[in-house]
């Protein structure tokens, strides 16, 4: 599929070519075996996550969004703001458009306000802000909502607003926190939350602040409605605990929410209409990818990872023993493709850590072969973790540089 696109950018600075151009749709990758294309953010920028497009992979950076075909590398459009300009985006919860604002660093309400097609960078149209509103809020966003809360630490009260993409009115914003009713009067934390078509799904942690022998805390996922924030449904999961506030996560995969934690005993498939379990596992997990679960076991050292159904059924497995040169870097920092395994390695010389790079093992399969040095690393620097990126996007695998938390390059292995 070809889609017909234009190059563009936000007054201060121009890339990509004028007018218009068919650009191929490229398919998804089944396996990688090398480094396809690299990329460099322009200077002064850095990334900020990439995300999937049709046409290939949505760099987001700290003043823009750059779209590279994922065959190629080669740009498709762009929108970067003029130098000390604030800039925000985020893509649409159906990955169809992205929801951009930028304007002067102190300005209250964004100059320009605009939705993007995200395959071609056309604009759409503008969506309004009021200043009473969160006029920079594009924490989730849909083509109809955005959901805002404020900056802050994760202990403090940061209440949810949401308001209309088309009026830019508020449509309800919260006076108090969700607590969970397992453990009323306890401390709350709403750690995330979810968007979802009419439903608003808010990861709440219920905990005493400090330690205590026996420790029980309360994870919590209450579905609330869009359109006046009323309580849909809730389910609650109280457990054991070594510590306050233990981490917890939600994701998102079509119709079901994923819920783990560092010491819930089961991580849990919930339906995001009514929040039913729909199935539950004690197995780590990793990741929900297109409608699969990414899990492995801990009892296995961290080395067998099942791919699991909507029922938490194995569909496919692997189970490391050798590597063709490298260590996995982490359990979590893996991905699935069509024909195996995609993972994050770190290859070491003379015992200290020498390059970051893919690793690929085949579904069913043993050995792991190691592939292309992606990011050098340097005698004498410092890494202690990961803290880059590792993605499929139409068209390739892309590793985001993780020596440092503030990358600025990027490589496609295909």
């Amino acid at each position: 599929m070809s889609l017909l696109v234009t190059s563009c950018s936000l007054p201060g600075e121009s890339t990509g070519s004028d007018g218009a151009e068919e650009v191929s749709e490229p398919s998804a990758v089944a396996s990688v075996s090398g480094i396809g294309w690299e990329w460099e953010a322009p200077e002064g920028r850095t990334i900020e996550r990439v995300e999937p497009v049709p046409t290939g992979a949505a760099v987001v950076l700290d003043t823009g969004i750059v779209v590279l075909h994922g065959q190629t590398g080669e740009e498709v459009w762009s929108r970067l703001a003029a130098e000390g300009e604030r800039f925000t985006a985020t893509r649409t919860v159906d990955g169809s458009a992205f929801l951009v604002a930028h304007g002067a660093e102190d300005a209250e309400v964004p100059e320009e306000s605009l939705v993007l097609d995200a395959a071609t960078g056309a604009e759409e149209g503008e969506f309004r802000v009021l200043e009473e509103a969160a006029p920079w809020g594009l924490w989730r966003v849909s083509r109809d909502e955005r959901v805002s809360r404020p900056a802050g630490e994760s202990e403090s009260f940061r209440p949810i607003s949401v308001a209309e993409v088309g009026s830019g009115e508020l449509r309800w914003e919260q006076e108090e926190p969700l607590e969970c009713e397992a453990a009323p009067g306890l401390p709350a934390q709403q750690v995330d939350a979810l968007l979802h078509e009419s439903v608003l799904a808010v990861l709440v942690t219920c905990s005493p602040e400090r330690f205590e022998e026996s420790m029980e805390v309360t994870t919590t996922v209450v579905g609330l409605d869009l359109a006046d924030g009323g309580e849909l449904w809730r389910e609650e999961f109280t457990h054991e605990a070594s510590s306050p506030f233990p981490a917890a996560s939600v994701s998102l995969d079509g119709d079901m929410i994923v819920l783990q934690g560092v010491e819930l005993p089961e991580a849990h498939v919930l339906n995001t209409s009514d929040g039913d379990v729909l199935a539950s596992t004690p197995k780590n997990v990793a990741g929900v990818f297109d409608g699969s679960v990414l899990a492995w076991d801990g009892s296995a050292g961290g080395r067998r990872y099942d791919l699991l159904g909507t029922d938490l059924e194995t569909v496919e497995s692997v189970e490391f023993s050798e590597r063709s040169g490298g260590s996995l870097l982490s359990e979590e920092d893996v991905l699935p493709l069509g024909d195996g395994l995609v993972s994050v390695e770190v290859l070491e010389e003379d015992g200290a850590p020498s390059a970051l790079a893919l690793g690929f093992t085949p579904w069913g399969g043993a050995e792991t072969e190691v592939l292309d040095p992606g990011f050098p690393i340097e005698a004498g620097d410092y890494f202690d973790r990961f803290t880059g990126q590792v993605v499929e996007v139409p068209g390739a695998v892309v590793l985001v540089d993780g020596r440092s938390p503030e990358p600025t390059q990027l490589v496609a292995y295909q």
